[in-house]
């Protein structure tokens, strides 16, 4: 079977090219039929008329082949191109009776057999299918002209153009001559006449089209007929002296008809150019003023009876010109109107249009207010203004706190129907002349132009009341509170300057503890300068080897000897003074270079600590911050760095806070406790920090994986002052509640001996401070671990 399938893919493969180059050998030769249909057909027109006084049969031959040929011609260009339109059915299906009359009741019978009868039934079909043309070429032109009249006033105007020369030179003068009409003459007169507005609206459809060339064809070909039946005519009055002329016309018009339907470029559907519509222009113009003139000659000219219409049809005609000329620019005039008013009503929907992109550019999409483009132009005309004068315009940033959390608790929804419900009370607070816009996500600002730093004041105040109104969602009520950044009576040069003044204080605000005021002062700025700067030296300062670790010991208060040391972080910049660690961490943190810095720390004090380990058995504690914990691979960083330095995972010590805890949202907050419950279950230990200065210390130790609580310093000084009944109290209840809870006890901030005594009499097991050794570096702790514990003591 795959063999079988391989060898037909083979032979489909091979045959593919010749496939290919027959079926374009098919098509070129379907794009070359016309032309041998014309020219082979041409030649036999032209020769039919010298061929009749041969033979009979060579007389009755072309108008058999040629008209039927033709009618084949239709037939294949009808399924060929598939002529959906039951008027161009009509239309194909005039000319295929007119071609088959032609053959069957002129060619067979009349000019072959004589009969009268065939020559009537002839006489009658083509008058049918004159007609019959001509009713689905107007109503062609009356459904796809641009105004619903204007194919057939065109049409109109081009056979009346036409008509007048045509009475005057030919019809006249025939008519003067016959004595009377008879069904001959009659039917010799109607033939011109259906010619004239067949040709009239075929002209008008293909300038309509662009001139497309089958339609050429096919008005050349109602030319032809045209002046066969005007020949025919000339005939009738003059006893058949034109009779050849009239033939070959006549055999023309149907070879003509076949080339069309033949033609590649037939195509049904309506393909207009504008080019189309200054042809036709010029065309109806030089009929309007030629053919009266040309009518009026031609009278003058030709004719030589007294009947009385003989003045009354050029006028009629002239008339009836001017009358499709009226109507024909009337409906120019109402295509002019209508596309007038579509372009007013575009110019109106293009400027409602403009006002809208213009608006939405300027304010913001969620609640309406203005954004950061229009505050900095209202700044900037504030300012500007007020450069004259020593009155500068007031400017209040507001900051949600913990937006984050709502967001992250009940989804973004709810987070943008708070701040719609925000900028709705803020709105309710501007006054007239004044201009709110929200800046970012949580992020407002209200522009006073004329206030001072009273009014300002005063404003923010009624700010904060109104975003700490609770909010209702669902039932559920929410609370939020904001930090606002106040810039008052402070000159400044543009409104960048003003907006980075100002965001310094709303900066200054949340750093305070938010839900607060703070206003702008040049002291701001140099400290965020000095901010900036630690910034920058942080992020060179791994790459330049700038940092450092310190190691103070933690002591066993009974036996005296080192039981850990806790790694502490050091900075000295190349060439300057070290820098403490209260400043350039909270910079690290924020900046999340601490992230880093952090990894670099644990590595290094899990190397140190190593040795220690292995010689000592003791342990080191690695300080941890918040931004660290929140990173998504905080676990195996941890993980990787034990296994790269080979320190135990019970010695290593991570040191926590509670006041990171508390600065994220109750989903994040689980999410560290479950990574640092999963680290406590691969042998870290955690420490609490700085215990019993947070908010609800107690509850977390009912949820933290706890190991180690460390109690913070400021409890340790006042346990010898003279009133020192609550310290103590204090102190004694936390090292009973952490043994009670079976977890270990560090006392901080140790600097005494008779503190030291106080602790151990507590019967607190642990304790670090600089009674025992200041931060010192790797090499001054192999030293310390060197000596006895009494010699550590001293």
């Amino acid at each position: 079977m795959e063999e079988t399938g391989y060898l037909r893919k083979e032979i489909m493969i091979q045959s593919s090219p010749a496939k290919v180059r027959a079926t374009g050998s098919h098509r070129a030769g379907r794009s070359l039929a016309w032309l041998a249909f014309l020219l082979l057909g041409g030649v036999a027109a032209v020769a039919a008329p010298f061929a009749a006084g041969v033979s009979p049969v060579l007389e009755v031959l072309p108008w058999v082949l040629l008209p039927g040929a033709s009618a084949v011609a239709v037939v294949i260009g009808m399924r060929r191109r598939r002529a959906r339109s039951w008027l161009w059915r009509l239309v194909c299906i005039g000319l295929l009776i007119t071609l088959m009359a032609s053959a069957v009741g002129w060619g067979i019978g009349w000019v072959w057999l004589g009969s009268p009868f065939l020559l009537t039934a002839y006489q009658l079909s083509t008058l049918a299918a004159y007609a019959l043309s001509l009713t689905a070429l107007a109503l062609l032109n009356l459904r796809a002209a641009d105004s619903r009249w204007a194919g057939l006033l065109d049409a109109g105007i081009i056979t009346v153009g036409v008509a007048m020369p045509l009475w005057a030179f030919f019809i006249d003068p025939i008519v003067d001559r016959v004595p009377g009409i008879g069904p001959d003459l009659g039917f010799a007169l109607a033939l011109p006449v259906i010619d004239l507005f067949i040709v009239g609206l075929v002209v008008r459809m293909a300038l309509d089209h662009g001139r497309a060339p089958w339609l050429r064809l096919l008005s050349a070909s109602y030319v032809a007929m045209f002046f066969s039946d005007i020949v025919y005519l000339l005939n009738q009055a003059s006893d058949q002296l034109y009779t050849a002329v009239s033939t070959a016309f006549w055999l023309g018009w149907s070879v003509l008809v076949g080339a069309a339907m033949l033609h590649p470029t037939l195509a049904f559907a309506r393909r207009k150019r504008p080019a189309a519509g200054r042809v036709r222009g010029t065309l109806l113009l030089a009929l309007a003023l030629i053919s009266p003139l040309v009518s009026v000659l031609g009278q003058t000219l030709m004719h030589t009876g007294t009947a009385p219409y003989n003045g009354v049809v050029v006028t009629a005609l002239t008339v009836l010109l001017a009358v499709l000329l009226v109507l024909r620019l009337t409906t120019v005039a109402r295509v002019a109107e209508t596309q007038a008013a579509d372009l007013c009503t575009a110019l109106h929907q293009q400027e409602i249009l403009q006002r809208s992109l213009s608006h939405r550019a300027s304010h913001d999409p969620l609640t309406g207010l203005g954004n950061r483009t229009l505050l900095g132009e209202a700044l900037h005309a504030a300012i500007t203004s007020h450069a004259d004068t020593a009155h500068t315009p007031a400017l209040l940033l507001l900051d949600l706190d913990a937006f984050k959390d709502v967001n992250d608790t009940y989804g973004h929804p709810v987070g943008d129907e708070l701040l719609t419900v925000v900028a709705r009370r803020l709105r309710d607070l501007t006054a007239d002349g004044q201009v709110l816009a929200r800046l970012s996500g949580d992020e407002f600002a209200l522009l006073l132009p004329d206030a001072g730093i009273a009014e300002a004041l005063s404003t923010a105040e009624r700010v904060l009341a109104a975003v700490r109104a609770p909010y209702v969602f669902d039932g559920r009520e929410l609370y939020v509170t904001g930090s606002v950044g106040v810039l008052a009576e402070t000159a400044v040069a543009n409104a960048t300057d003003a907006l980075r003044d100002a965001d310094l204080a709303l900066y200054a605000a949340k750093a305070a503890g938010k839900n607060r005021i703070v206003v702008f002062d040049h002291a701001l700025r140099a400290e965020r300068l000095h901010h900036a700067e630690i910034a920058a030296g942080l992020r060179q300062a791994l790459a330049r080897d700038e940092f450092a670790m310190a190691y103070q010991p933690v002591v066993d208060l009974t036996s005296g000897a080192i039981y850990a040391v806790e790694a502490l972080l050091r900075w000295t910049p190349t060439g300057g003074r070290p820098v403490p660690p209260d400043v350039f961490v909270p910079v690290a943190e924020d900046t999340g270079l601490i992230v880093e810095i952090g990894r670099w720390a644990l590595e290094r004090a899990c190397a140190d600590a190593r040795r220690w380990h292995e010689r000592y058995g003791i342990a080191v504690t690695v300080n941890v911050s918040g931004r660290q914990l929140r990173e998504r691979t905080f676990r195996d960083t941890v993980l990787e760095v034990l296994v790269r330095s080979q320190l135990p995972r019970n010695a290593l010590t991570l040191e926590i806070t509670e006041s990171m805890l508390l600065a994220t949202s109750p989903a994040e907050t689980q999410r560290i406790i479950d990574v640092l419950a999963d680290l406590r279950t691969h042998g870290v230990r955690i420490a609490l920090d700085d215990f019993g200065t947070g908010y609800s210390s107690l509850s977390y130790l009912r949820t933290l994986p706890v190991d180690i609580l460390k109690i913070d310093r400021s409890f340790t000084a006042p346990l010898t002052n003279t009133d020192h009944r609550q310290a103590r109290a204090f102190t004694r209840a936390i090292v009973e509640l952490a043994a009670s809870l079976d977890l270990s006890t560090v006392v901080e901030g140790v600097e005494s001996r008779e503190q030291a005594g106080v602790l151990q009499q507590m019967g607190c097991p642990l304790a670090q401070g600089y009674l025992f050794s200041p931060p010192a570096s790797a090499p001054q702790i192999d030293d310390l671990l060197h000596v006895t514990p009494w010699q550590q003591a001293a």
